[in-house]
C-alpha cells in the first residue's frame, strides 16, 4: 500500500510534509487520543483526531478492506477516562466503573440500532462497530462536505424558503424514520448538519440520551438557541419533540442568519422575534410551521417530525377549505339552480349569485374558527426593542389568513412510477416541484418505484406546491448471491450494495486462489438475510505449506 498522509489519508510519496494538506509525517498524537498509525480490527487505520465531543473521539481513517478513507468514532466519554501516551488500552477513573460501563452498553445498544438505518440518505451511515482496547469504535464514511453554518455563511447569511424546503424536508422524513426505530438525536444544530457537493444535507454527530441531558452521570453537551428547554432539566422527560425544536431552530436559523434565543431565557414569556424582513418573504404556513415548532412549553409544541412536514409541505388551511367549499358549493349550486328554474321560472344567474354568496359566508366562518384556535406567539420585529406586541400578533394573524390564490394544479398520480424516470421528466416542472422522502421496504412495490405521495392524486395545490413521495427499496430480507471466486473487493462491492454490512475471515484453501473469496461463513448461496446484516465472508490464504 502507498504511503498515505495520516491527516487526510491522500498518498504523500514520500515526502515529509502532505501537499495535501500540510500534515507532518513525524506528528504525535497527544493522549487521550489514539496515537497515529494504531491498526484497528486489522483493518482500519487511525490518522488525526478531528473532533471531539463529551461522548467520544473522531479520528479519520483508511479502511484497508474497501481502500477508501472512514470517520471512526472512539467512545471516549470525557472526564471519567483516560489513556497513557502511547498506549491504546482505555484507563478508567477510579470511582467510574460502573458510570463508564453503563454509558457504554448504551453507546453500543444507541448505534447498533442506528446501523440498522444505513439506508436512510438523509444520515451518514455506519457499516461497522465493535469492541477493543476496552472501549469500543464505530466506523462509517468520510464525505465531502461543508458544515450547514459555513453554508449559510457561504450564501450571504440566510437563504429563502424556495431554497430551505428542498435541503430540509428529506432530513424531517429521515427524521420520521429514525423515532419509529426508537433512536432519537436531540443534538440537531447547524454544525450537525453538513451539506454535500450536491447541496444535500446530511444528519450527523449523533450521541446517546445521557449526554443530550443535564444529569449527574456526565457532562450535558447542549447546544444554545438549538437544544429545546426540556434538555436544561434532569428531571423532564424528552420525546420526539425534542427533536422537532432543535430542528426548527435550524430551519429558522436558515431562513433568518440567526438562532432563536437560547431556551431558558425564552421561557418567561416564549416570545420569537422574526424580522419584518423575513416574515414578509415567507409563506404564512412557514411562519405557522416555525411557531408550533418552537413552543417553549413541549406539552403545545408540535408532537412528531411527520406533523411539522405537513405544515411545511401543505397549503394554509384556509386554502383548503376555500377548495374544498368552493367545490362543493359550485356542485350544490348547480343542481340546486337547474331544479329551481324548472320549477319557480327564477332566472339562472340569481340562483348562482345566492350559491356563490353561502359559499363565502362558509369561508369567513371557517377562516374566524381556524385563526381562532392558531397558537401564536411570533413578534414581528423591525429593529426595535419597544415593538408593540399586539399589533405584531395581528400582523402575523392577518398575513395567515391571506386568501389570494395563485394559480392552482391537480396534483397527478405518481404511485408505482419509477422515482427517477419522475424527476427527469419535463412535463413534471409545470405542475410541481418533487420531494423525495426517505426509503421504505416494500414486498410489493418495485425497488426505485414510488409508494405513495402527499398530497394524494387529484388534490389541488398551489403551483409549484412539494409532492412528497415514498420510494421502494425492494424487500427487507435479500436473497444471497454467490461469490465464489470473486476478489475481496469485488465481494464486498456487490454484498453493500444490496444494503449488507461486510467483514472477512481468512483460511489456508488448496482449492481456491489465494485472495479469492471461498463464500460466506454463516450462509450459503441462495439463503435470505435482512437488509443491513452483518455478514463475514471466507478469503482464501491459498495451499497451506509446511518446512
Amino acid at each position: 500500500m502507498s504511503q498515505l498522509c495520516l491527516g487526510c489519508m491522500c498518498e504523500i510519496n514520500g515526502e515529509q510534509k502532505c501537499p495535501h494538506c500540510g500534515f507532518d509525517k513525524d506528528s504525535v498524537q497527544s493522549a487521550p487520543f489514539l496515537p497515529l498509525g494504531t491498526i484497528l480490527q486489522e483493518r482500519y487505520l487511525v490518522g488525526k483526531q478531528i473532533d471531539n465531543s463529551v461522548e467520544g473521539a473522531y479520528y479519520i481513517g483508511y479502511d484497508n478492506f474497501m481502500h477508501s478513507a472512514i470517520i471512526i468514532h472512539e467512545f471516549l466519554p470525557s472526564g471519567i477516562c483516560g489513556r497513557a501516551p502511547g498506549n491504546v488500552d482505555l484507563v478508567i477513573r477510579e470511582g467510574s466503573e460502573q458510570t463508564f460501563e453503563t454509558l457504554k452498553k448504551s453507546f453500543l445498544e444507541y448505534y447498533r440500532t442506528l446501523a440498522r438505518l444505513r439506508e436512510l440518505s438523509s444520515i451518514t451511515p455506519i457499516y461497522d462497530i465493535f469492541s477493543e482496547n476496552g472501549t469500543c469504535y464505530t466506523v462509517e464514511e468520510k464525505l465531502d462536505c461543508i458544515t450547514f453554518s459555513e453554508y449559510i455563511e457561504r450564501s450571504g447569511g440566510s437563504i429563502d424558503w424556495n431554497t430551505a424546503r428542498p435541503m430540509f424536508m428529506p432530513v424531517l422524513s429521515a427524521l420520521t424514520s429514525i423515532h419509529e426505530a426508537g433512536i432519537t438525536h436531540f443534538g440537531i444544530n447547524p454544525e450537525s448538519l453538513v451539506v454535500t457537493p450536491a447541496g444535500k444535507l446530511r444528519l450527523q454527530s449523533f450521541a446517546i440520551r445521557e449526554i443530550r441531558q443535564q444529569n449527574d452521570m456526565i457532562d450535558a453537551e447542549l447546544f444554545d438557541g438549538c437544544s429545546a428547554p426540556e434538555q436544561y432539566d434532569p428531571n423532564a422527560y424528552l420525546d420526539e419533540r425534542t427533536d422537532v425544536y432543535g430542528f426548527t431552530a435550524t430551519l429558522f436559523f436558515a431562513l433568518t442568519g440567526r438562532l432563536p434565543e437560547d431556551a431558558d431565557k425564552r421561557k418567561p414569556d416564549g416570545k420569537l422575534p422574526l424580522p419584518t424582513s423575513v416574515f414578509k418573504q415567507l409563506p404564512p404556513h412557514v411562519v405557522t410551521a416555525l411557531a408550533g415548532g418552537l413552543q417553549v412549553l413541549r406539552s403545545a409544541r408540535t408532537k412528531t417530525c411527520a406533523d411539522l412536514k405537513t405544515q411545511l409541505s401543505a397549503a394554509p388551511t384556509v386554502r383548503a377549505i376555500q377548495n374544498e367549499a368552493t367545490r362543493n358549493a359550485v356542485q350544490a349550486a348547480a343542481v340546486r339552480s337547474y331544479n329551481a328554474k324548472k320549477k319557480s321560472g327564477i332566472p339562472g344567474f340569481a340562483w348562482v349569485l345566492v350559491s356563490c354568496l353561502s359559499a363565502l359566508l362558509i369561508l369567513v366562518v371557517a377562516a374566524i374558527i381556524w385563526v381562532s384556535q392558531s397558537n401564536f406567539n411570533i413578534v414581528i420585529s423591525n429593529g426595535e426593542s419597544n415593538a408593540d406586541e399586539d399589533s405584531s400578533v395581528s400582523s402575523a394573524a392577518s398575513a395567515i389568513i391571506d386568501t389570494s390564490d395563485p394559480d392552482s394544479i391537480v396534483v397527478p398520480n405518481l404511485c408505482d412510477k419509477e422515482y427517477n424516470r419522475v424527476l427527469s421528466d419535463s412535463s413534471n416542472a409545470e405542475y410541481s416541484v418533487l420531494q423525495e422522502s426517505e426509503a421504505m421496504f416494500s414486498n410489493t412495490v418495485k425497488e426505485g418505484n414510488i409508494i405513495s405521495q402527499i398530497p394524494e392524486a387529484g388534490s389541488v395545490v398551489t403551483k409549484g406546491s412539494t409532492i412528497v413521495v415514498v420510494v421502494s427499496k425492494g424487500p427487507q430480507q435479500r436473497e444471497l448471491p454467490a461469490i465464489n471466486n470473486l476478489t475481496v473487493e469485488e465481494a464486498i462491492k456487490t454484498l453493500s450494495g444490496m444494503g449488507f454490512i461486510v467483514n472477512k475471515t481468512e483460511v489456508a484453501n488448496d482449492q481456491v486462489a489465494k485472495g479469492a473469496v471461498i463464500g460466506y461463513k454463516d450462509y450459503k448461496v441462495g439463503d435470505t438475510a435482512p437488509y443491513g446484516s452483518k455478514l463475514t465472508i471466507t478469503v482464501s490464504l491459498g495451499a497451506e505449506t509446511s518446512d
